[in-house]
């Protein structure tokens, strides 16, 4: 599957490492970031816990909270 997905990535002249886990994390960012609520995005990933979903997001929020300290 990863090899599939690089090979789209060069297609698409994405120069950038791209995985399976790249593409699973970033679809859930960009859930995140649209307002999708946690359990909605919990349950599209197919975790079977609220607390691993949460964990897995908790880069984005220090993503927002670092942007947010650079602008001050």
């Amino acid at each position: 599957m990863n090899k599939d997905l690089r090979k789209i990535a060069e297609i698409q002249g994405i120069d950038k490492s791209f995985t399976f886990y790249t593409a699973r994390h970033t679809s859930a960012t960009t859930l995140k970031r649209s307002g999708v609520s946690t359990d909605v995005i919990s349950e599209a990933l197919g975790h079977s816990n609220l607390n691993v979903t949460q964990l897995y997001l908790s880069k984005f929020d220090n993503e927002v909270l670092d942007n947010a300290m650079v602008n001050l």
